[in-house]
């Protein structure tokens, strides 16, 4: 013969032991999504390199940037299969979102790998993100695409080395704003919205 014997909780005891299971519980912080690039402001000197269009233009980079109206300055080399891509997709956004209702703004995208990046590849580059006239894709010889890399703080070697930069500048300004990492292109919108002529 077995005796079974039934606890019993009265609903008094049940709701203090869940107040103390919750009360125990570990509290945790809601997180805060952290940024994906970083914001910084420079005065860069535009140095005078000579640089060839990706119609096969030579010209010099000052004239390229010093055309009276803001800029947007990327590097890239067009074998590149990480970020150069992914930057250069992001900026074609950009470039059809605010391109038709800015015609003073010019994107500039530099190569790093003159080597390679003829102005012909340069063209097929353009073609494959559907750049449109105020998008100049530069290249030339490695020691003018050096300069330009240093005078940017943006030379790092060898190209596999190089990381994700966008410049920005305002109309006849000498400020330069400073994106690093991956910004998305509502992000460099909003930043490209918060440029100020001096």
């Amino acid at each position: 013969m077995y005796i079974v014997y039934r606890a019993y909780l009265s609903p008094f005891t049940i709701t203090v032991v869940l107040l103390m299971l919750v009360m125990s519980a570990p509290i945790k912080a809601k997180s805060t999504p952290q940024p994906s690039y970083s914001r910084s402001i420079h005065s860069y000197k535009v140095p005078n390199a000579d640089v060839i269009t990706q119609d096969g233009q030579k010209t010099q980079l000052s004239a390229v940037l010093d055309h009276g109206g803001p800029v947007i300055v990327n590097f890239i080399f067009t074998t590149c299969n990480a970020i150069c891509p992914i930057m250069t997709a992001i900026l074609s956004k950009v470039h059809a979102t605010i391109g038709p209702s800015s015609p003073n703004l010019r994107f500039v995208s530099i190569s790093i790998d003159p080597e390679h990046d003829t102005p012909a590849m340069l063209a097929e580059y353009a073609k494959k993100f559907k750049a449109g006239s105020n998008w100049q894709f530069l290249t030339g010889e490695l020691a003018e695409l050096q300069l330009i890399q240093r005078a940017f703080d943006a030379y790092r070697g060898d190209k596999m080395n190089h990381t994700s930069l966008t410049l920005m500048r305002a109309a006849k300004s000498s400020s330069w704003v400073r994106i690093e990492g991956i910004a998305n292109a509502h992000d460099l919108i909003d930043e490209y919205n918060l440029l100020k002529p001096e």
